[in-house]
């Protein structure tokens, strides 16, 4: 089997597989710590028709549903756009991407309802992949550090925060076989980490299945370890402890509190708390997520 390298070949959209389900996402992750308010820009196009959705979204402790938070403008279809670049493209709801230096740079805006988005994502890496990528396949993480400016209802918010992004091509499933969780944060360039986690027999507690840890600058496959919730509020993760150790012997100890965490139904069958949250490793302190999310048949005991 020829391995497939993620590079500027891949600043494209990718051709589909015979499978119904395919199609290519992308995602940016921002934040505003000091006001507690966490967002993304998330799209995700079908090359074979056409078709696109996605859009921005920014929440705060004074509201954490998708009817009350600052903004929501997540879309599951949109009007078609048939061929799109992606390079340079927009959906219907005015959400543009650019790539400005392949793999390392992006432009992203957004000006529509009431909300006005202008950010410029630079890379602190390169993608980070999970598991093997071919042509037909892949999902990789980067991190990254965002900067621009958040007008909402005629306020200016300055944007400067680290972030991740990722972008996976594919068949995207609706539901969720298990419950697991999308963790990471980043205290600077040379300090970061990130992994997905999976549910495992022990209740309360998630598997590491794959990830990264960059300590001193020096990078390493997270290879094993747990994640646990410590405390919730409402449903949603409260405190979280990860530990987990990488290919090279070294462990990490990150705990992490939750500022905020929006209730996301944006893929069937599965709730999603997308938190931001406030990481404390190796002495340092980092922003950075905890997405956890949950197949249908667990959600009811969860927020009973």
């Amino acid at each position: 089997m020829v391995m497939h390298t993620i590079g500027a070949s891949d600043e494209t959209f990718h051709a589909a597989s015979e499978d119904a389900l395919w199609n290519e996402s992308g995602w940016f992750g921002f934040a505003v710590p000091d006001r507690n308010i966490n967002g993304f820009l998330y799209y995700f196009h079908d090359v074979r028709t056409g078709v696109s959705g996605g859009g921005p979204a920014l929440w705060d402790p004074t509201g954490e549903q998708v009817y009350d938070c600052l903004f929501y403008d997540w879309r599951w279809t949109q009007p078609p756009t048939g061929a799109l670049e992606f390079t340079d493209f927009a959906l219907p709801n005015s959400l543009h991407h650019q790539v400005v230096e392949p793999m390392r740079r992006y432009r992203l805006s957004y000006s529509n309802l009431g909300l006005d988005l202008d950010l410029e994502w630079t890379a602190l890496m390169a993608p980070h992949v999970l598991g093997q990528a071919s042509p037909q396949h892949c999902h990789f993480d980067q991190p990254g550090r965002m900067r621009g400016r958040v007008t909402l209802n005629g306020e200016r918010i300055d944007v400067d925060c680290y972030s991740m992004r990722d972008r996976t091509w594919g068949p995207h499933r609706p539901g969720a076989r298990r419950s697991g969780d999308y963790l990471w944060a980043i205290a600077g360039p040379e300090a970061h980490w990130q992994t997905i986690t999976m549910a495992s027999k022990d209740p309360g507690v998630d598997t590491v299945i794959g990830g990264y840890l960059m300590r001193d600058g020096e990078l390493g496959e997270l290879v094993a370890g747990r994640r646990q919730v410590m405390q919730r509020r409402g449903g949603a993760p409260a405190r979280v402890i990860l530990d987990a150790r990488d290919d090279r012997g070294r462990t990490l100890h990150a705990e992490g509190g939750v500022r905020t965490a929006l209730r996301w139904l944006g893929w069937p069958g599965r709730l999603t708390f997308w938190t931001l949250t406030d990481w404390r490793w190796d002495g340092l302190q980092g922003w950075g997520e905890d997405q956890e999310f949950f197949a249908r048949e667990q959600v009811r005991a969860l927020l009973d």
